[in-house]
């Protein structure tokens, strides 16, 4: 995680989880929970609540697991109505402190480049200072979660006649669709 701003906060020392692993539950209050709903451009956020476990990860390292639980009130952008919606979220991340090393030569390729294979698990992020703010990886996952255009369970946008033939004229005003010349661009000309 870069240095970014997020709207809750609820720092752990990383170094106090060191041989066995430890539960920890985080549940945002009302304030907090306002921050989040205000940075987020929700209605509101009615609960959060973060079950994890942090584990040792490597020498200095922490690995986070578990689930999150979060009730939004949001506004349905086809009926302009309010509705509650509850998103369960599983979370498993690692986090490792920042190392002033240089990168070995063999992590890099001929150009001096680092290569990175979209199949393999994510790297580790990044603990500052010795301290992992949970509430930012919590509000992390919730942003990369929610819709931005939320739909009311149910609801379906009427916008018009889906099985109209694009190429037929619109009888309102008797022009044919754009797609129509397209459509034509398509076709071979007739000889």
């Amino acid at each position: 995680m870069a240095n970014e701003t997020f709207p809750y906060s609820h720092k752990v020392n990383a170094a106090r989880v060191v041989d066995k692993d430890e539960k920890i539950t985080v549940t945002a209050n009302e304030g907090d929970r306002a921050a989040i709903a205000k940075a987020y451009d929700l209605d509101g956020v009615k609960s959060l609540v973060a079950d994890l476990v942090l584990k040792p990860y490597r020498k200095a390292g922490l690995r986070v697991a578990g689930h999150i639980t979060v009730e939004l009130e949001q506004t349905c952008v086809v009926s302009l109505e309010p509705f509650v919606q509850e998103l369960k979220l599983d979370i498993d991340r690692t986090f490792e402190p920042h190392s002033s090393r240089p990168r070995k030569i063999r992590d890099l390729n001929e150009d001096g480049e680092i290569e990175i294979d979209l199949e393999s698990l994510d790297p580790p992020d990044v603990i500052t200072d010795g301290v992992l703010d949970l509430g930012n990886v919590i509000c992390e996952e919730l942003a990369l979660a929610l819709d931005p255009f939320p739909r009311r369970p149910g609801v379906e946008f009427d916008g018009g006649e889906e099985d109209a033939d694009p190429s037929e004229p619109i009888e309102e005003t008797g022009k044919s669709s754009p797609f129509a010349a397209l459509s034509a661009l398509k076709e071979p000309p007739q000889k």
